[in-house]
């Protein structure tokens, strides 16, 4: 809900939440900038509350992680504030078992695509031929195949495996609308990974500014185009970046492969509340 209607959708329920806050206990501040969310609730020695009001377009797993990430880097609990029971539902489920992600199986986990770019090694951004109608539906999973070398960032070894031939670091797969497009040696690779793991990848030219999109395989240029919409048309999308927990939460939520994923779980339930408050409570 962008726009007037949805900032005030926000102000009512940061109201809502701030009016029963108080009604709790809590000290409220309202912050002045949009660097903080727009409320902070505080009580004694208790974590401190990110108060974040989330309309039906903000239930995404974008928006979601974001600002769990940022109650966390600043040692609160976020907060949600919702008043319609699909929202509330919308984020348990992008919260719940397995948080953040579309599923897990076998300790392997399959990953919400995020807004960023992936930037490759040489410079420029991984992307994919598309020719097909409307837009590309992408999909990252990690899985235990191909075994033996694959493309990976630095410092990673692809080859390792364990005593049951299963590769110690998974593979992770890029899929765009079901077809394998990428490959690579788990999603620490994603943090430097060399252009040749993608098909394809662009850059802006700094002389005439001009798109260039290169082949990943070789480096050669197969087309120049004179913005991202031009390039777009020529049927060249960028891949998007997965949103990994570890990536955007912190290492402390990075998988324990050696113990169940509950224990994970419980972790990130330690971070967030959510309520629900009427449409026309603190109106």
């Amino acid at each position: 809900m962008p726009g007037p209607l949805g900032d005030a959708t926000r102000r009512r329920l940061t109201e809502a939440a701030a009016t029963r806050l108080a009604d709790d206990g809590y000290e409220v501040a309202q912050p002045e900038t949009r660097a903080e969310p727009p409320a902070v609730a505080t009580r004694g020695d208790a974590t401190a509350l990110a108060v974040e009001p989330l309309t039906p377009d903000d239930a995404t797993a974008t928006v979601i992680a974001s600002r769990l990430a940022h109650a966390l880097s600043r040692d609160r609990r976020a907060y949600f504030v919702v008043d319609d029971d699909a929202t509330a539902e919308r984020v348990r489920s992008l919260l719940a078992d397995p948080p953040l992600l579309v599923a897990e199986r076998d300790g392997r986990r399959e990953f919400h695509a995020g807004p960023d770019r992936i930037p490759v090694a040489g410079g420029g951004y991984a992307c994919v031929r598309f020719e097909g109608l409307g837009e590309p539906t992408f999909a990252w999973r990690e899985t235990d195949t191909p075994v033996g070398p694959v493309p990976a960032g630095p410092g990673i070894d692809p080859a390792a495996v364990d005593e049951s031939g299963r590769p110690v670091v998974p593979r992770l797969v890029c899929e765009v609308d079901g077809r394998v497009v990428a490959v690579l040696a788990g999603v620490e690779s994603l943090r430097e990974p060399p252009a040749e793991a993608f098909p394809y990848a662009y850059s802006r030219h700094p002389d005439d500014k001009r798109f260039r999109v290169r082949r990943g395989a070789d480096g050669a240029v197969v087309e120049s185009a004179s913005g991202f919409a031009p390039m777009r048309a020529a049927g060249y999308v960028p891949i998007p970046m997965p949103i990994v927990p570890e990536h955007v939460l912190g290492p402390a939520f990075a998988p324990d492969r050696d113990s169940d994923t509950e224990a994970a779980a419980t972790d990130l339930d330690d971070a967030w509340d959510l309520i629900r408050v009427d449409a026309v409570e603190g109106s």
